[in-house]
């Protein structure tokens, strides 16, 4: 296994991690974003290996079997997340400081792994309220999984001081400066 350098960004869905990782991912050349494999269905304009791997539950799963996964997690029922290693070893191999963009216990995952050589950064929403509003904006959730994901977001929110970092996603420009110093901190270091 490489010896991975990552950085990793969570938030409660919604929270802004997508959006703060594609800023990042305009300000350098030097990032590329890991991206992940789930078993959910594309929302509308999403692109499969662009925005996920798209994958059957029966697919998924056979990837657990073979241990392609770095982490994966069933978020909700029959809904998993999970970071191919493949994926990674690929960015790597091109010398790219690699990003995910993933859900706190696999973050959490990955910082026990690799210690060290992880940046665990939580994106904070000023409240649930804000939230409710972001995934009512976005239109991608019907009533009922807008419930679980707010209800999701209450347990992940519970985990928020387990990260290296929490910047509050309040004004997306002040985030994604604090973000990038955060992470030029962290690079740094690792290079004394």
């Amino acid at each position: 296994m490489l010896d991975y350098t990552l950085i990793i960004i969570s938030s409660p869905s919604g929270g802004g991690k997508s959006t703060v990782t594609n800023k990042i991912l305009k300000s350098s050349r030097r990032f590329a974003k890991s991206i992940s494999a789930t078993t959910r269905s594309p929302r509308l304009n999403e692109i499969n290996g662009r925005d996920y791997y798209f994958l059957s539950l029966k697919e998924f799963k056979d990837k657990i079997s073979k241990n392609e996964f770095l982490e994966w997690e069933e978020v909700y029922h029959n809904i998993f997340y999970g970071t191919l290693t493949s994926e990674i070893e690929q960015l790597i191999n091109k010398g790219k400081i690699v990003i995910l963009t993933i859900d706190i216990n696999g973050a959490l995952k990955l910082k026990k792994l690799f210690k060290e050589r992880v940046l665990t950064i939580f994106l904070d929403i000023p409240n649930i309220e804000v939230l409710r509003n972001r995934l009512k904006y976005r239109g991608t959730e019907n009533i009922n999984d807008l419930q679980k994901r707010l209800k999701r977001a209450e347990y992940e929110l519970s985990y928020k001081n387990k990260f290296d970092v929490i910047i509050p996603n309040i004004e997306l420009r002040d985030t994604v400066d604090q973000t990038i110093i955060c992470i030029d901190k962290f690079l740094h270091k690792l290079s004394l």
